[in-house]
């Protein structure tokens, strides 16, 4: 009797544990079935990768097989697994209005709100069927869609974490994120005295290359002696980041080093010929990199001021982290460029140009140099139901044969265990060391050893990284701290859009695409200046301050951005008009290497990122163009030095013509993300008419100031107003060792 009493009672609790499966099931299912439902209506919209990460949501979240989810974004069936299908093309690009965009970003905020209810009702069920395990993972995702709801909290036993709720490992995170973003914000505006000094060094002698020396507190920078101004920036931004490294890693490393960075890479390549016998690899380096190594001096090739600046900072960083396996050493690098400068532009072995093809938005945006598109790309990596790359496989990465993918995953893996614990990949970076040196390739084995000395695994780290990316919970989001794309959707943007492009088309441009995702950081910035009506004028308009509410990337993304804040669609015209004036803003209007931009206002703020949509044109008969073009009319004579501002001003006195009010109208080559060739080389010649000379002088894209000039910008600034009548400009420099011109003829008024 007792024995058929037991039977039945283990019969009971059978049914219930397989009833209440079943009622799980059928929950995941309603959740995927909204989301599914709201993707589309995203899709149809006109908000393509809002609703590819939607869809990407619904398997990672609720159902891996969902066949609706998995057709949407190319994926077909074969047998009992997915995989894309070759011949599906996904759309990548926004068409839908500002109306609708904002309509959608409300409903999904409610959408957020109806799944985190549903999951608070889950959790009640299972707590009160004592299935506590059950409960937390509804309550964790309560979390994953609100930010706050005291149930959920209390269930987890969270406690504040900066504000919102967390646990014990996300205060630690949100901790140390706060330390280093606090070290990066101090440090991005105190200056470092830097001096010019005779110092030989024997490398650069016996290549007989002639270079110019400047000497920070810490290190040493050698490198063209007309760069030098630059070359001073550069150790400035050394000893900055030297004195952010000791507040990511917390051993101790030996701070100072020696580089000698030269605009043209023929320089570089004489260098590694003239110490041959040094350099291992001879043949290989010189086909394949723009950077390496002699002795304890760090070379290479830096063809813009911006490739300086990343260079110095990515030898500082690695040099205190000490990684020696690829993946890591490539990974901190770009992570702390990432940091300082939102940008990246510098690798250990050269990225394959797409020069000539028409490369897809997903390889453009590979090789972008922009970090918020990397950020976008780890993003949507970490929603892949796979995760992308496993952190395992970093152990077996070759820095000459780095996929696109491995190159995000080491520099996001890198970003989140820097955050988490540096010691475990010093840890890791270690056992890579040592794998490698046996030649082993044993990933069950590695994966165990790890595990054991770290006191986590590989595996869990990878949950945590694609937690992290995804704002799992409420602390995550804070740290990242992202403008959702579907609110950075202004009213009117697809007004503003046609304007744009109707402007470029005058100016014989194509038309280009506008993104949402591009549009976050211009949704920040035109809010910043909202909040902050005192901050006007060249200078301020294209810049951040921490105190007031701004970021150190804020500001970085300022500086190079678009901004007008008198900006009006009934004078659009107008304002197109003035902005070609203006050559870092003219740059925008007058290229075909400009495919997709990001644009938000707000009132009569408009902001435009028209940097991280920069790529090769779809035309395979556009390239590099000047302005004004050959047989142009009607080309206006002077400019005020007031409207471009004081980078103008500081030019302008530099070359002896300080306190000048107007100058001539300026000349431009458009090169896109760069300019091409030997910076150093580049020459204007003007004639009028009657073969006068016109004086002046060329500014090369730098600068923290868009007005002045703007990546890939060659200016040449005339000194005085330009005579009436025709033009003759010739344009001359050198690439790859030969001769280029180009040659132009325009009227003015």
């Amino acid at each position: 009797m007792r024995l058929l009493s037991l039977l039945a009672a283990i019969a009971v609790l059978l049914v219930g544990s397989l009833h209440a499966q079943d009622d799980e099931t059928q929950f995941n299912r309603q959740q995927a079935e909204r989301l599914n439902k709201f993707a589309k209506s995203t899709f149809d919209k006109g908000f393509p990768r809002q609703a590819r990460l939607i869809w990407m949501q619904t398997l990672k979240l609720y159902d891996p097989d969902d066949e609706v989810a998995h057709k949407a974004i190319g994926n077909v069936k074969l047998g009992s697994s997915w995989a894309p299908d070759s011949k599906f093309k996904y759309p990548t690009t926004d068409t839908g209005t500002g109306a609708e965009g904002s309509a959608l970003f409300k409903a999904y905020e409610q959408l957020k709100k109806d799944l985190a209810g549903a999951h608070r009702r889950q959790a009640q069920t299972w707590d009160r069927a004592g299935r506590k395990d059950k409960s937390e993972h509804h309550y964790q995702m309560v979390l994953r869609w609100v930010k706050d709801d005291a149930e959920a909290q209390k269930a987890l036993a969270h406690h504040d974490v900066g504000g919102v709720t967390g646990t014990d490992l996300e205060q630690t995170l949100y901790d140390r994120s706060k330390a280093i973003e606090r070290a990066v914000n101090e440090q991005s505006t105190v200056e470092y005295p830097v001096e010019t000094v005779q110092q030989p060094n024997e490398t650069l002698d016996v290549a007989q290359v002639k270079y110019v020396t400047v000497k920070s507190e810490h290190f040493l920078l050698h490198g063209d002696a007309e760069q030098e101004s630059f070359l001073k920036q550069a150790l400035v931004w050394a000893e900055r980041t030297a004195r952010v490294t000791p507040v990511a890693f917390p051993w101790e490393a030996r701070m100072g080093g020696e580089f000698a960075y030269f605009t043209s890479k023929d320089v570089y390549k004489q260098i590694l010929k003239a110490n041959a016998n040094r350099v291992p690899d001879l043949t290989w380096k010189l086909e394949n990199t723009s950077t390496s190594s002699i002795g304890g001096l760090a070379i290479g090739a830096t063809e813009n001021t911006q490739v300086l600046f990343d260079a110095v900072v990515r030898n500082v960083a690695k040099a205190h982290a000490l990684f020696g396996s690829d993946a890591l050493n490539e990974g901190i690098g770009h992570t702390f460029v990432g940091m300082m400068f939102n940008n990246n532009r510098l690798f250990a072995v050269d990225l394959k140009k797409q020069e000539g093809t028409t490369a897809s938005e997903e390889d453009r945006e590979y090789t972008s140099p922009n970090f918020d598109v990397w950020k976008n790309l780890a993003l949507e990596m970490a929603w892949k139901l796979t995760g992308g790359v496993p952190a395992i496989d970093l152990a077996w990465c070759d820095a000459a044969t780095f996929t696109n993918e491995q190159r995000i995953k080491s520099w996001s893996f890198c970003d989140y265990v820097m955050r988490r614990d540096p010691e475990l990949l010093r840890k890791f970076d270690r056992m890579i060391l040592e794998a490698k040196q046996k030649r082993e390739k044993k990933p069950i084995e590695f994966a165990e050893a790890f595990t054991t000395g770290a006191g986590v695994s590989l595996v869990q780290l990878d949950k945590e990284w694609e937690d992290f990316w995804t704002e799992a919970t409420p602390v995550l989001a804070a740290i990242r701290n992202n403008t959702p794309p579907l609110m950075a959707i202004s009213k009117g943007v697809e007004k503003w859009l046609a304007a744009f492009n109707e402007a470029r088309a005058a100016n014989n441009a194509a038309t280009v695409n506008w993104s949402s995702q591009l549009s976050t950081r211009c949704y920040e910035h035109a809010n910043y200046l909202k909040a902050n009506k005192g901050e006007r004028g060249v200078i301020a308009e294209h810049r951040q301050i921490v105190d007031l509410g701004g970021s150190h990337l804020g500001n970085m993304f300022a500086q190079m951005a678009i901004v007008d804040v008198e900006a009006n669609q009934a004078s659009a015209k107008k304002m197109f008009e003035r902005w070609m004036l203006i050559p870092g803003y003219r740059d925008a209007l007058v290229h075909d290497f400009l495919r997709n931009v990001g644009i938000y206002s707000e009132g009569n703020i408009l902001v435009m990122d028209v940097v991280a949509g920069l790529g090769y044109p779809k035309s395979k008969s556009a390239g590099f163009l000047c302005h004004p073009w050959r047989g142009a009319t009607g080309i206006p004579d002077k400019v005020e030095v007031a409207l471009i501002g004081p980078e103008l001003e500081a030019f302008l006195e530099k070359n002896g013509h300080a306190k000048q009010k107007i100058v001539g109208y300026p000349f431009t080559i458009h090169f896109g993300q760069q300019v091409n060739g030997d910076r150093l080389s580049y020459r204007c010649v003007a004639r009028s008419e009657r073969g006068e000379p016109i004086e002046g002088a060329i500014l090369l894209d730098a600068g923290t100031n868009r007005r002045a000039s703007a990546p890939g910008v060659v200016t040449f600034y005339p000194f005085d107003p330009l005579p009436h009548g025709k033009i003759d400009v010739t344009w001359s420099w050198e690439q790859n060792g030969q001769p280029q011109s180009l040659q132009v003829n325009f009227t003015t008024k």
